[in-house]
């Protein structure tokens, strides 16, 4: 059985948690070491401690003499529905991101891969198949990455596209030029929570503790066919996804 987090651990999950979720907004400042050890039942020494942590997370800055203070950086809120349509030269994080105010950057990797076995059963092919790799770190100017997005597309489809091997796909990205080949687009994603791996936590500078968001998207065409997959990874504390729906539908 896993063994029971610290005390300190403890202590700083559930003030993660309050950030997180909201009922500390941005530039608060946190309860006193002296009212936290009372809240929380601990000592001063353990709170200071669940305090650095939280500093190291990034959710705090410690102020000399003042007290540990929620940092400023607002979250990118993000549309779920922002890869649906082309706004402008955009879709998806950029079209969000300038909603917001903010001014978003990508940096983009492309190279063929073959397919492992979790990847192949997503995109129904064979493990083993040759795919185009699409890898971007994404997120705004001034601030660390919000998050990490990988697509792969079957190479019979990039073969009728060929512009997909460019970083620069042109305006609205790969889903405007699916869709100017015909393809009629349907999109299916699930979202789970889980702890960074250490290859993310470089990339996206952020500690072992910060949670992540991750994202599994598969675009299916009028046929049913799979043509493409994406798999994003998000720090929670920097993004809001936000769905919409109606009633009747």
């Amino acid at each position: 059985m896993p063994r029971p987090p610290t005390k300190a651990q403890a202590i700083t999950n559930a003030l993660a948690a309050r950030i997180v979720e909201g009922d500390l907004d941005p530039g608060a400042w946190l309860p006193s070491e002296r009212e936290l050890a009372r809240e929380y039942g601990a000592d001063r020494s353990t709170v200071r401690r669940a305090l650095r942590m939280l500093a190291e997370q990034g959710l705090v800055q410690l102020r000399h003499g003042a007290g540990a203070q929620v940092r400023t950086a607002r979250r990118v809120r993000r549309a779920a529905a922002d890869i649906t349509r082309q706004v402008g030269g955009w879709r998806g994080f950029h079209v969000s991101a300038r909603r917001d105010g903010r001014i978003p950057f990508t940096r983009t990797t492309v190279t063929e891969v073959e397919a492992d076995e979790r990847l192949a059963q997503r995109l129904d092919v064979p493990p083993g198949t040759r795919v185009l790799e699409r890898a971007r770190v994404q997120g705004v100017e001034g601030e660390p990455p919000i998050q990490t997005a990988t697509t792969w597309v079957i190479l019979d489809v990039v073969e009728r596209i060929p512009v997909l091997r460019q970083v620069d796909t042109g305006p609205g990205g790969i889903y405007s030029r699916l869709e100017e080949a015909g393809h009629r687009i349907t999109f299916e994603e699930s979202v789970t929570c889980r702890l960074p791996r250490t290859d993310e936590q470089c990339t996206l500078d952020i500690g072992p503790d910060r949670p992540v968001l991750t994202l599994w998207r598969r675009a299916c065409d009028q046929d049913g066919r799979v043509v493409e997959v994406t798999h994003r990874v998000v720090v929670g504390d920097r993004h809001e996804l936000v769905y919409r729906y109606g009633s009747g539908v």
